[in-house]
């Protein structure tokens, strides 16, 4: 291993029983090419590193592992979900994770790592870092959920616009989840048949965040088919108000047919036309319309249109 420059000596995070922890926020620094050269780092995973947008996977190479990791995040507002990057370089008496900017799983793993000296163990930390990502998962799902059943009750009740476009912005949202859930849980499967010392230990709890992942896919799928549901209500509430709508639109227009006829018939400009010079010439006409009117609604109520 080559000595390290500056840059990389400043992204030690803490060193304990030969076991070398660095955390590297700046991924188009120096820190990182520096840690390239002294641990023997390829040139694909440090590209992988500065190329965001990864999905999870765990590549192999002659003295380390390079793991990328997905990270969740849910915007209430939006309704929308993305994925983040947390890269990890691990061998077997060092660690080196990377992510672009600030990170809250840096932030909480940090102070473990701090306090308890058997997290000074490549396996220890690593599963102590996918455990925190894992872990941010079912939150996710618990805030959709709380959403979809509050939609559920909303439309029931009275359809608009707005609740169809959150519905599927909620959908994208679970699709995303999916995609980058299905990403680590294959990563972490991969790790299951490793056969490294430092990791085979790890195994029992690697295989409770492989479960846990495979508990939020189903969990997926689950408000999947409720938000199909929702979808479906939604559009049947939406038709029926549609044809309520068109219903007393149409009762409107057949009352008025009658008068209109009427009024249209005795309104021509003849003089020879019946009851038009009639003393009881308007009653008649005013009667006329009244019995039409009601002969119409009565023919609906009779029918059971309204």
């Amino acid at each position: 291993m080559s000595e390290l420059g500056p840059a990389a000596a400043a992204c030690l995070v803490g060193e304990h029983n030969h076991f070398r922890w660095f955390h590297v926020e700046d991924v188009k620094g120096p820190a990182l090419d520096e840690l390239a050269v002294a641990f023997g780092l390829h040139d694909l995973a440090i590209e992988d590193c500065r190329n965001l947008r990864q999905r999870s996977k765990v590549d192999d190479y002659d003295t380390h592992i390079f793991l990328v990791l997905n990270t969740l995040h849910f915007d209430k507002t939006k309704r929308d979900c993305w994925f983040g990057e947390f890269n990890v370089f691990v061998g077997k008496d060092f660690l080196i994770s990377v992510h672009d900017g600030p990170s809250r799983t840096y932030r909480a793993v940090l102070p473990k790592f701090q306090a308890e000296p058997k997290m000074a163990h490549p396996g220890h930390l690593l599963r102590a870092l996918l455990d925190y990502i894992v872990d941010q998962y079912l939150p996710v799902l618990d805030t959709v959920e709380e959403r979809i059943e509050e939609m559920e009750e909303e439309v029931i009740g009275r359809t608009s616009p707005a609740q169809l476009s959150e519905i599927f912005a909620l959908r994208r949202a679970l699709i995303n989840f999916r995609r980058v859930a299905t990403g680590m849980r294959d990563a972490v499967n991969h790790l299951l048949y490793r056969t490294e010392p430092w990791l085979r230990a790890e195994q029992l709890y690697l295989r409770n965040v492989y479960d846990h992942i495979v508990r939020a896919l189903d969990f997926v799928e689950t408000y999947r088919e409720i938000l199909t549901g929702v979808l479906d209500v939604h559009l049947t509430a939406t038709a029926n108000r549609t044809n309520e709508i068109m219903k007393v639109l149409t009762i409107y227009t057949t009352i008025a047919a009658p008068i209109l006829l009427i009024t249209g018939y005795f309104g021509q400009n003849f003089d020879s036309l019946p009851l038009l010079h009639q003393s009881y010439g308007v009653p008649v006409m005013h009667g006329l319309l009244l019995i039409s009117s009601l002969g119409a609604l009565w023919f609906f109520k009779r029918r059971g249109w309204y």
